[in-house]
């Protein structure tokens, strides 16, 4: 079967200030016409890819062109409105060497030719309305300006399935802020489940569910809902009462000690992945764990021993927070010592290498152990002999 081409776009973000004054904009449109809101935004290029490997020459020339580039400010020429329904009411600009600049770059590294000629515009609202009820919306709009700041790029991608007409599932696969360097990675941050091993969580509620006659996907949502809810994966639930709110929230029987074996049996370390570990360990890098886990992760340990491969090891259930919050990773960076540019964060969950890359860490969204270990080997080389 083919892998389904995804799509992409770079963002080039305004600044704060002129940032929350198109937010103020754009949430009012959207309001008045019952539509959806989206972050204010200018397209450098879009295209599509299958494996987000594919992306990574452009996100390098991303990051090289930001450090180059200091912020800069492009001069409005004016509200334009369109039939098209990304163009429907915009913000034209006129032509800016610095953005010229960035466009090749970005085409540049995909060695790919523009299917159209560049028109940079900042979108204020997206619909499907007749021209002149758009041309109406934009003789509303305060346009108190003369020009706008931008200070940052990131690679943008929609939800498969619903496309870039839901912006509330946009989400961020890289970003950097211009003029600001990147320093050298000094450290990389491994989720366990999914990453380190098999997703034993996952794996094991659809062994039970099956085993039981019900649906494992609406087992697997339930158990992820009843792990945060009873707290837990934070350290302040129990065993206990997460498998009784899950048993009564999906239907599944058995004793705890049963249910927890099936889920402790299906986390499989990855012996790639732990010796890409001893690897960076042996290069002078810190490696850690970053995981989302209850205290079956210290049992885990205690089976296979895999804690004393790396430095430091951070767990939901000792540190009192998940990686749901972002603040978690401000906190790991800061007992690590380090700054957040200084550390690479590898998960299977791309809502999590979001979360990072907006605390100023670096990420690597994991999608299967030969992609993980070829960009690892691409930005570290390859595991020396015998780590």
């Amino acid at each position: 079967m083919s892998t389904p081409l995804r799509r992409f776009s770079v963002f080039l973000l305004p600044a704060a200030a002129d940032a929350a004054w198109a937010e103020g904009v754009i949430r009012e449109l959207a309001g008045r016409y019952d539509l959806p809101s989206f972050a204010p935004h200018l397209t450098v290029c879009s295209g599509s890819y299958t494996d987000v490997a594919e992306l990574q020459p452009l996100m390098d020339a991303l990051a090289a062109a930001a450090a180059r580039l200091a912020p800069f400010d492009l001069v409005i020429n004016g509200i334009g409105t369109s039939a098209e329904y990304f163009r429907s009411l915009f913000i034209e600009f006129a032509d800016s060497p610095e953005l010229a600049g960035l466009h090749a770059a970005a085409w540049g590294a995909l060695d790919r030719q523009p299917a159209d000629e560049f028109r940079p515009h900042l979108s204020l609202l997206y619909a499907e309305l007749p021209l002149a009820e758009k041309q109406q919306a934009a003789r509303t709009v305060i346009l108190d300006r003369q020009r706008l700041s931008f200070d940052e790029l990131r690679i943008v991608v929609p939800d498969p399935a619903a496309g870039w007409g839901d912006p509330r599932h946009w989400q961020s696969l890289f970003h950097a802020r211009l003029g600001q360097t990147a320093g050298r990675v000094r450290a990389v941050l491994f989720d366990f489940g999914g990453v380190l091993a098999e997703e034993g969580f996952r794996e094991g509620l659809f062994a039970l569910a099956h085993r039981q006659g019900l649906d494992p996907l609406a087992v697997h949502g339930a158990g992820m809902e009843a792990i945060y809810r009873t707290g837990y994966v934070v350290g302040r639930g129990s065993e206990a009462e997460f498998w009784r709110v899950l048993r009564q929230q999906s239907g599944l029987r058995g004793d705890d000690a049963a249910l927890t074996a099936t889920i402790l049996d299906r986390f499989v370390l990855r012996p790639r992945l732990l010796a890409m570990v001893r690897s960076l360990r042996a290069q002078g890098y810190r490696v850690a764990i970053l995981s989302d886990q209850t205290d079956w992760l210290e049992e885990l340990d205690r089976r296979f021993g895999f804690y004393r491969e790396f430095d430091r090891v951070f767990s939901s259930y000792r540190l009192g927070k998940g990686k749901r919050d972002p603040s978690l990773f401000d906190e790991v960076v800061g007992e690590l010592g380090l700054t957040p540019n200084e550390v690479l964060f590898i998960d299977d969950m791309l809502a999590n290498v979001v979360r990072a890359e907006s605390r100023g860490l670096r990420g690597i969204l994991f999608e299967s152990e030969e992609q993980c270990l070829a960009e690892l080997a691409k930005r570290f080389g390859r595991q020396r002999e015998g780590a």
